[in-house]
Formats: C-alpha cells, sequence, structure tokens
C-alpha cells in the first residue's frame, strides 16, 4: 500500500474509468458500490446512492466521459478538489455532444476496510451559458437564463 496521498489519486483516477464505462450502464453500475457510500449526496440535490443512480441511467442515450485534469487532495480532511472534462456522447453513433469543464469538489471517508468512499459531490460547471443550455437540452432539464 503506498501513501494515502498515492491512494486518493489512484481511487479518483479509477473512479472517472468506472463511472465513464460501467456506472451508467444497467448491468455494469452496481460497480459504482466501490466508490460511493451509501449516504451519497451531489449538490444536495441527489440525497442518495439510489437517487443517483436511478439519474445516471435516466439518459441511456447519453454516455458521460469523465476525464480527470488535475487533482487537490487534502490528506487530512479527506477532501478532492477534482477539474474534470466531461464529454456528453450520443451512444448511438459516438459523437461527442458536449465538452465541458467542470470542479468538483468530493468528501471522503474512509470504509471499514480503510478504503476511500466518495461521500458528497459538489460540482462547479463552466460558466458558459451556451454549454449550460445544451447540457441541459441533452439531459432534458429546464434551463433558466439570468441575463436578460
Amino acid at each position: 500500500m503506498g501513501s494515502r496521498y498515492d491512494d486518493i489519486v489512484e481511487f479518483m483516477n479509477a473512479y472517472a474509468r468506472a463511472y465513464s464505462e460501467e456506472g451508467q450502464v444497467a448491468e455494469t453500475h452496481s460497480i459504482m458500490n466501490k466508490y460511493y457510500a451509501p449516504e451519497l449526496s451531489f449538490d444536495d440535490i441527489v440525497t442518495s446512492r439510489d437517487q443517483w443512480y436511478k439519474t445516471c441511467l435516466s439518459h441511456s442515450h447519453v454516455q458521460d466521459k469523465l476525464t480527470v485534469e488535475h487533482l487537490f487532495i487534502d490528506e487530512k480532511q479527506l477532501e478532492v478538489g477534482a477539474l474534470l472534462t466531461a464529454r456528453a456522447i450520443q451512444r448511438a453513433t459516438g459523437k461527442v455532444l458536449l465538452e465541458i469543464k467542470m470542479n468538483t469538489l468530493y468528501n471522503l471517508r474512509l470504509d471499514e476496510n480503510g478504503e476511500p468512499k466518495i461521500t458528497k459531490a459538489r460540482v462547479f460547471l463552466e460558466t458558459n451559458p451556451h454549454k449550460a443550455a445544451k447540457l441541459c437540452q441533452i439531459y432534458g432539464m429546464e434551463f433558466e437564463s439570468s441575463a436578460d
């Protein structure tokens, strides 16, 4: 076992790969239990791991692909700041529908085996309003621009 820092880097890179490749497919999404704690929350909107899984599986026509660009790790507080590139890819064609940068603050805890688990994620998206509108269109969400 390496240092806690190295373990967290390995965990976060493996998490991004697993989410991108298997975490959004009904037959394989349970692999994400390795990364998410049962009490997982996202931005205080998603309040459980099960709710997050339903969200991930609700857009079967689009696959999210996360690429880790940079990590900021606080070993003592078990927090990770991640600069990510997220790509929304149309499953049928492989076409990239949208590429957007995001910063995510992840809170971790160690489970009973000393393995990290994500307990909370706070996502901060690139502020380009055109990309935000496109994101909402792809995932069928409402978008309200405050720029009038």
